[in-house]
Parts: C-alpha cells; sequence; structure tokens
C-alpha cells in the first residue's frame, strides 16, 4: 500500500500538514514468477489509474567486482478509468512507463542507483509532447540492520511549450522486519504511478511556497508498507 497526503500548508489551508487534504492511495500486488522476473496490478485513486506493471533483473553485482553493477528494467501500461466522456478513443486512457535501473552495492551501508526513463502518454495537451525522457539519482543509507535513510532526485530532460514539470526530491525513513517494509518520507510528487509525476508535478520542491520558509519548496508527507509472502 502506498499513500500520499495532501501538500504542506497548500495556500495556507489549516489541513494539519496536508493530513487532512485530499490524499492519493494505490494498492497493488506483484509476484515473482521467477527470481529475476516480477509482474504485478495496481489500482491508484487519482484518475482511477488501473497498472500492470513488471520488473526484469537483467544483471546481478558479483562479490568480486566481476560484474560491478545490477541492471533492472521495470515497465509498466497504464489505463485511466473515469468516466468515457474524459475520451474521445479508447486509446485515449492509455500510458506507459520504461526505466532501466543501474544500481551499485558499494559496502554493507551504502547503495546508490541511477535510472533513466521513458514515460509516454496517447493524448496530452498541444503544449506538450506526447513522451518524457528524464533521469532519477537515488541512495539508501543503512544505519542500522532494520533501519535505512533514503533520499531521490528526478530530473524530466523534455522541455514543453508550457507547464514544464518539475523536478522531483524525496527523502525518508525505511523501517523492516523479515517480512515487512514500512517507508516514511517528504516528496514534491503526490502522484504514485511514475509517468504522471514525471509528466505533470507543478509542485516546486525548491520554491518559497512552504512551511518550511522561504526556499523550502512545496513537500507532502507519504508512507510506502510492503508485505512479502514466501510460499
Amino acid at each position: 500500500m502506498q499513500h500520499r497526503f495532501g501538500l504542506m500548508n497548500n495556500g495556507g489551508a489549516n489541513d494539519l500538514i496536508g493530513i487532512c487534504a485530499p490524499s492519493n492511495i494505490r494498492i497493488g500486488l506483484s509476484y515473482a514468477v521467477h527470481d529475476r522476473v516480477t509482474i504485478g496490478f495496481g489500482t491508484t485513486k487519482f484518475n482511477r489509474l488501473q497498472e500492470f506493471n513488471w520488473k526484469v533483473a537483467l544483471l546481478q553485482q558479483t562479490r568480486s567486482n566481476k560484474m560491478p553493477v545490477s541492471v533492472t528494467y521495470y515497465g509498466n501500461f497504464t489505463i485511466d478509468a473515469r468516466k468515457k466522456e474524459n475520451f474521445r478513443y479508447l486509446s485515449d486512457r492509455y500510458s506507459n512507463f520504461n526505466q532501466l535501473i543501474i544500481a551499485r552495492r558499494f559496502n554493507p551501508k551504502l547503495s546508490l542507483q541511477i535510472a533513466p526513463s521513458v514515460s509516454h502518454y496517447n493524448v496530452v495537451k498541444n503544449t506538450m509532447r506526447n513522451d518524457m525522457v528524464a533521469i532519477a539519482f537515488g541512495g539508501r543509507y543503512k544505519i542500522s540492520d532494520q533501519t535505512s535513510i533514503m533520499i531521490d532526485y528526478s530530473q524530466p530532460l523534455t522541455s514543453f511549450m508550457l507547464d514544464n514539470p518539475s523536478p522531483g526530491i524525496s527523502f525518508g525513513v525505511e523501517f523492516s522486519t523479515s517480512a515487512h517494509a514500512f517507508q516514511i518520507f517528504a516528496t514534491n510528487y503526490n502522484g504514485i504511478v511514475p509517468q504522471q509525476n514525471y509528466m505533470f508535478n507543478q509542485n516546486d520542491g525548491f520554491g518559497t511556497d512552504s512551511p518550511f520558509g522561504k526556499g523550502g519548496g512545496q513537500f507532502l508527507i507519504g508512507f510506502n508498507i510492503t508485505r512479502n509472502y514466501n510460499f
């Protein structure tokens, strides 16, 4: 389960740091059909997005450093399930996302990754492009066996005529057990399906409209809960 509260102090509203503001929620299920292949499905509140996704481990880092990095391909196909009057054709509902994740574990505590991606929407405004090329950088540092600090930054690279999306920045903490992982973080992304963020995010993470004061940016609180089952 993934949850995003509303923007903190959006427009001066008394919304308890976004907790009382409109929130976005995703519930998903993934299944490992092979030790290198996972498929999944998720449903998201905003725009009623129905998402089919897959992940394939192409290369795996080795202890000997003969293979210095892990390389994973992630993709999805998403259907906007809002009422039909929002669309002219059935294909107008479709979007997809493709990403290559290149990661390296430098030591038992520190892992870093870089992830180029392409987001595609069949229909967008005439001031936009159908495809968005972006790149993301992420890191994780373990401060104990069960606790890690995480940070992620993503940069859209494609330019539009108007309404260029803002870069994304997230930072938070993960607590894990043998079967659960709980992440809580601050982010300027209120979308959960990645192409929605890369194409449409207008929350300025480095702006001045912020409860943190000048230069604090527009942020919201989010959390993810993951439960693993072994059969």
